[in-house]
């Protein structure tokens, strides 16, 4: 250990440097990899670009997804430090890069911060296992957040209080508030920590009347001033729909806690919950549940969490878990300097060291965090033909028209002003409110992957189907441009087509009439020659006829086959797109359905056979 202690009192500041450095390398270019990829299937990202984008453009702070000032959700003050970068480098990128960076330096901080209760090599052990805290990696990777920035922050905060240097502390705590309005909660805590520790009165009372202050003045006046509509609030909090089932208002919820306390228990401590909590300290060795008193700021951040009725509140791979992340290193810190106290420990120190690295690495594998599985999201996260066909339709969309689409496109669409959400369509309602949605009457194009991970995601309701259909048959919404199951709309175009509708007596050119389950009729297609620019995109419709059943079959595949008869590739297709529903057709009608198939590289499209077959449920 000696000899680990003298290479690491020289060396240390140059291998936490290149750790650092190596983290934000990877997960910058992991980023890079998997905007270009589609692969950011959520909201958040394009949501937070679009505040910069219209804050640089002239509609400042405009979040255009919930229609009102980002204010109105979020207290998110630190966006006026981030604008001035956003405004020389406008793009989503420059969000995510700054997101790695500001995650891989927080090691430094951190490494402070252990440097000042132990040893250069337990101190670069601490550093490093925090770029390899499988939160890091799965929080880094997941769209953007303001939270994370309270990483970087509160370890500074917690290395100068350390160090008994009030001002510094002070400035990395005001920081801090500026990160998002429950970072109060932990704030709070830190003064009643202060006067555990015996700290002067300033160090008890900025933060403990600071946080207070702040959290009530967020959530009972800030968010509510700049909230559009009134009716969304509950409490006159966003987000307090989440803790509906404990009352009606904080007061309630109060009470709740207090008075049943066995039930509330019950509530926050399910064995998924427990399991959460084993997360978060595994990677750790479980040394930081040696310091209670270190995580006692931690308190309001886990029942917030676990309280909570949103399934994702109480897992590791989210922003909520970056107000814990601070505290749980800390309380590591804790727990070995005192450790590192008694004779039998300094003697085998090598050996604890060793074995906190064995939980550092045992939890990353079997987390399977990203960091130990850099070389497979390389991989899930490659470009390939179907990205280059996405990023043709995002071409398409001219710059400053407005535009829904589901949520893989938001990204690459997000600079612009009027950028709306397929999810609010598909909901029916705006975001945690009972309010009805109404999708802008301006709007001009809308693109959709019926085939995407939002169709099954929770934000795709039973009533989803009709909400999306209603929208496409009543704003005269016709097909600009599509490839397989991916269809770009153009309000009111008129050389386009509907997606799919109801005819009479059609001429079919390719008649087929093949029996598939439930009482569907495949009648037969057509092969339309319109002239497509593309010409490995081949346009079909498809022939449907109801005769009896309920059962919704899945859909049906597409062979291709050579002269032959050797079969070159299959297609699968849902019927109706999954939002024109088979039980919902009318006994004895038509439906015909438009698709343009995405040809191999270097096929023509009369050198094919086509047959098909249906999926069986």
């Amino acid at each position: 250990m000696e000899r680990l202690d003298k290479f690491c009192q020289k060396w240390a500041g140059y291998l936490l440097w290149a750790s650092i450095l190596s983290y934000i390398i990877v997960f910058g270019y992991l980023s890079f990899l998997k905007f270009q990829s589609f692969n950011y299937t959520d909201w958040d990202l394009a949501g937070d670009a679009v505040v910069f984008w219209n804050s640089v453009h002239g509609k400042f702070l405009y979040y255009s997804f919930l229609e009102q000032i980002i204010f109105g959700a979020h207290l998110y003050l630190i966006i006026f430090l981030i604008l001035p970068i956003y405004a020389l480098l406008q793009t989503p990128l420059t969000l995510l890069f700054l997101q790695s960076i500001f995650l891989g330096l927080a090691a430094y901080p951190l490494y402070l911060l252990a440097r000042s209760r132990l040893k250069p090599a337990f101190s670069l052990a601490i550093a490093i296992a925090y770029l390899l805290y499988p939160s890091v990696g799965y929080m880094n990777l997941f769209e953007t957040h303001f939270d994370i920035y309270e990483i970087f922050f509160l370890f500074f905060a917690l290395y100068y209080f350390e160090k008994e240097n009030f001002r510094r502390f002070l400035v990395f705590i005001i920081l801090t508030l500026l990160c998002k309005e429950n970072a109060s909660l932990a704030v709070s805590m830190l003064g009643i920590y202060a006067l555990i520790r015996k700290r002067p009165k300033k160090w008890v009372l900025f933060p403990l009347l600071t946080g207070v202050a702040w959290f009530l003045l967020s959530v009972k006046l800030i968010i509510p001033h700049f909230a559009k509509d009134a009716q969304l609030y509950q409490g006159g909090f966003i987000f307090s729909s989440y803790y509906k089932h404990l009352g009606g208002n904080m007061l309630e919820m109060a009470k709740t806690i207090i008075l049943h306390p066995v039930s509330t228990a019950l509530f926050a401590f399910t064995p998924r919950k427990i399991a959460y909590i084993f997360q978060l300290f595994v990677p750790g060795g479980f040394l930081g549940l040696f310091s209670p008193l270190a995580l006692l700021p931690t308190i309001p951040v886990f029942m917030q969490n676990l309280l909570s009725a949103a399934y994702n509140h109480s897992l590791i791979y989210y922003q909520y878990v970056a107000l814990l992340i601070p505290f749980i290193f800390f309380s590591v810190i804790q727990s070995l300097a005192k450790l590192l106290r008694y004779r039998i420990v300094i003697r085998n120190q090598g050996v604890l060291l060793y074995c906190f690295f064995g939980f550092v690495i045992f939890s990353g594998i079997y987390l399977q965090s990203p960091q130990f599985n850099i070389i497979g999201r390389i991989y899930s996260y490659r470009s390939d033909d179907i990205s280059a066909q996405k990023d043709k339709l995002i071409a398409a969309v001219p710059p400053g028209s407005p535009v829904v689409a589901t949520f893989q496109f938001l990204p690459k669409l997000a600079n612009r002003r009027d950028l709306y959400s397929m999810h609010l369509i598909a909901m029916g309602y705006k975001m945690y409110t009972n309010t009805r949605y109404e999708p802008p009457k301006d709007l001009e194009y809308a693109l959709i992957d019926f085939n995407g991970p939002f169709m099954s995601s929770s934000f795709f309701p039973e009533q989803g189907a009709g909400n999306i259909r209603t929208f496409l048959e009543t704003g005269d919404w016709k097909v600009f441009e599509a490839f397989d199951d991916t269809v770009l709309f153009k309000k009111g175009y008129a050389q386009g087509y509907r997606l799919c509708e109801e005819i009479n007596d059609p001429k079919i050119g390719n008649p087929v009439n093949l029996v598939l389950e439930n009482g569907i009729i495949f009648l037969g297609y057509d092969i339309v020659d319109d002239k497509i620019s593309d010409n490995r995109i081949l346009h079909l419709v498809y022939y449907w006829k109801k005769t009896k059943g309920a059962r919704r079959p899945l859909g049906f595949f597409i062979q291709f086959s050579n002269p032959p008869g050797n079969v070159v590739f299959v297609k699968g297709h849902a019927f109706g797109y999954r939002v024109y529903l088979q039980d919902e057709w009318r006994e004895g009608r038509i439906m015909k359905e438009h698709q343009y198939i995405l040809l191999p590289p270097g096929a023509q499209k009369k050198s094919f056979r086509i047959d098909f077959g249906p999926f069986i449920n």
